[in-house]
């Protein structure tokens, strides 16, 4: 549904976060005339001069209206006795209203390395692309940019994925595995039986509705990203970190799992007729993203990672085979989504680590994978940021190496209840080391 179509609706944003607050904006711009109202179950959100419906009855009456915009935060299961002509989402609106303007969408998932991809091909790209959708700002928001020539790198999370009915030009999947089970329990929304299968199933909308003159770049190291990619009738063009044209140590980037997206983006920039040398180049110049094995400095002896945005017991994984021996202590917790921690608790009997501190919620079946592993640690409950920095710090300091030992927050878990975000996480992090310092 094209934006302009929404003139004169009854339309009802279902989550006022950032993304419904942009589509109220593009809305106010592009849709005279239709009738807002907002519904989300906080109640303590923006003041705005439309009609809210607010708190445990936020989901009620939806039927009298003629459109409910849904935003990605709103999990799926909500929905099901949302009656209403018709459910949509910011996303379905982006790619409906730029479908005729001559502008090319670069669409990037993955259960891991989407942010850190979708970034760097932005960063390689420079002045000639938007960085929209799960990161950066919302893609709803940049209607006006929506002109010839123009690039739209834009990170899709599953939520954003579910119920697309369009594909972008050229998709790009860096990894599948389970993750996000809660969101997508089997609900009427869901294609298959069980959460995963509905998971799996959102993640390839971003190839099921490609044609021939198309494009998927998927990672062949990935049984499921390789499943995602068959979906489509796209070309398909595999990578892998051998394909990356440098060496992880000629970039700003920790780990050798960053070769994978570096051969994503490499390859993306030369479809799209960038100059070897020139992406390179870029690809030198590119430094992590904030709250990505970002090190926060040296304090107390010790060197602070904020890896806040590792929230899978995989990508914590990833950040253990980055930093090495020089790990010390981690925090580890948050959410429990039901992920399977038996390889994590694994890597940490491999590991040098020998102090474990534990947030609530998932961090109980985080112990146990750990100890069935038969990890020689000593483990310490906390629940607040402060208290498990405090800890951290005390138990680190007795580490005596020529190398300041390593303090990781990386929680292989959620931590919504506790933080906002992982970027509410990970600035909690360095504040508390600030004020311990």
């Amino acid at each position: 549904m094209h934006i302009r179509e929404l003139s004169g609706k009854r339309i009802c944003i279902l989550g006022y976060g950032k993304e419904g607050q942009a589509m109220v904006r593009a809305l106010e711009k592009y849709a005279p005339g239709c009738e807002i109202t907002i519904a989300d179950r906080e109640t303590k959100i923006q003041e705005t001069r439309y009609k809210m419906q607010t708190g445990e009855k936020y989901l009620e009456n939806l039927d009298r209206f003629d459109v409910i915009i849904k935003s990605p935060g709103v999990p799926p299961t909500k929905m099901q006795d949302a009656r209403c002509k018709m459910q949509t989402t910011p996303t379905q609106i982006f790619f409906d209203s730029i479908a005729n303007s001559g502008v090319i969408v670069i669409g990037v998932t993955g259960s891991k390395g989407k942010s850190t991809t979708a970034s760097l091909i932005h960063h390689i790209l420079s002045a000639r692309s938007f960085l929209v959708g799960n990161i950066g700002e919302p893609a709803i928001a940049h209607l006006e940019d929506a002109k010839k020539g123009t690039i739209f790198v834009m990170e899709l999370s599953s939520y954003q994925l579910l119920g697309l009915k369009i594909s972008p030009h050229i998709a790009v999947i860096t990894s599948f595995f389970p993750e996000h089970l809660d969101y997508h329990a089997s609900t009427p929304l869901g294609t298959g039986s069980t959460p995963l299968e509905n998971y799996m199933d959102a993640k390839k909308n971003i190839t099921r509705f490609q044609g021939e003159d198309d494009i998927v770049f998927f990672c062949a190291d990935s049984h499921g990203a390789a499943e995602i990619a068959k979906e489509g009738l796209g070309r398909k063009i595999p990578f892998s970190a051998s394909d990356a044209p440098v060496h992880i140590e000629e970039t700003h980037l920790l780990g050798t799992h960053n070769l994978s997206n570096i051969a994503a983006a490499f390859a993306v920039a030369r479809e799209l007729g960038v100059d070897d040398n020139a992406a390179i180049a870029a690809i030198k110049t590119f430094h992590g993203l904030p709250h990505r094995l970002q090190s926060l400095g040296v304090h107390h002896g010790c060197e602070w990672i904020d890896d806040a945005i590792s929230t899978t017991p995989e990508s914590t994984i990833a950040a253990l085979d980055a930093l090495g021996d020089r790990v010390h202590t981690i925090i580890l917790g948050g959410q429990d989504r039901g992920n399977d921690f038996t390889e994590l608790g694994k890597r940490i009997a491999e590991s040098s680590i020998k102090q474990v501190i534990l947030f609530p919620g998932s961090g109980p079946r985080i112990r146990k994978a750990i100890e069935d592993a038969g990890a020689d640690v000593t483990f310490f409950e906390a629940n607040s940021m402060e208290e498990a920095v405090n800890s951290a710090m005390r138990l680190a300091m007795s580490d005596k190496r020529i190398a300041p030992p390593i303090v990781l927050l990386s929680t292989a878990s959620p931590s919504y209840g506790m933080f906002k975000n992982f970027e509410d996480k990970g600035d909690c992090f360095r504040k508390c080391i600030s004020v311990s310092h």
